[in-house]
């Protein structure tokens, strides 16, 4: 008689949802590389579905850091109707200011991008930075949750995540904090949620 052994375990089973997080991050990171290095034109992809997106009076966007598509040829195509904002950390929180006359960027925290000064405004559109995603709208980030607590503050806000195609994922593990995006947009298409 063959002796049975033990059921191995699903992947990620036993882990909590920060624990399965920190595990796919690495994955998520290595698929961005490989996407960033294949894929060309995709700034200028995702600028030219711009007028797909909600419109709005206040867009915040982001300067790219590692291997982030590059959002500025959007945000650029966005400026032409809205103010563009971008995001400051300051004492572990996160805020989206307008730059003024005189303001100029400078190094922050994280590796970002920021302006030295500005105006603080709350954005109406909402373009996110992400390692993955599905297409129910979940969002893997860095893990430090700057976006999750400024929405769960300032409910309403629509979000749209900007990624390469190759960061989608089948599923994410989900916390209560994790705010859904209302919509992706990629080189490839932009995927709408709900």
């Amino acid at each position: 008689m063959a002796r049975s052994g033990p059921t191995p375990a699903a992947p990620g089973a036993g882990q909590s949802p920060a624990e399965l997080k920190a595990r796919l991050r690495t994955t998520a990171m290595l698929r961005r590389q490989e996407a960033a290095r294949t894929v060309r034109g995709a700034g200028a992809a995702i600028a030219a579905r711009a007028d797909e997106l909600p419109g709005a009076a206040i867009v915040s966007g982001y300067l790219p850091i590692r291997d982030e598509i590059d959002p500025r040829p959007l945000m650029a195509a966005l400026g032409s109707t809205a103010q563009i904002a971008l995001p400051k950390i300051e004492d572990g929180r996160m805020r989206f200011v307008v730059m003024g006359e005189g303001d100029r960027l400078v190094s922050g925290r994280f590796g970002l991008t920021e302006p030295s000064g500005g105006a603080e405004v709350v954005p109406d559109l909402v373009l996110v930075p992400l390692l993955a995603f599905t297409r129910t709208g979940g969002r893997l980030g860095y893990g430090a949750g700057h976006y999750d607590r400024w929405l769960g503050e300032h409910p309403g806000r629509r979000t749209v995540g900007l990624a390469y195609a190759a960061q989608e994922l089948p599923e994410l593990p989900i916390e209560p904090h994790d705010h859904p995006l209302d919509a992706i947009l990629t080189e490839q298409d932009l995927i709408r949620i709900g």
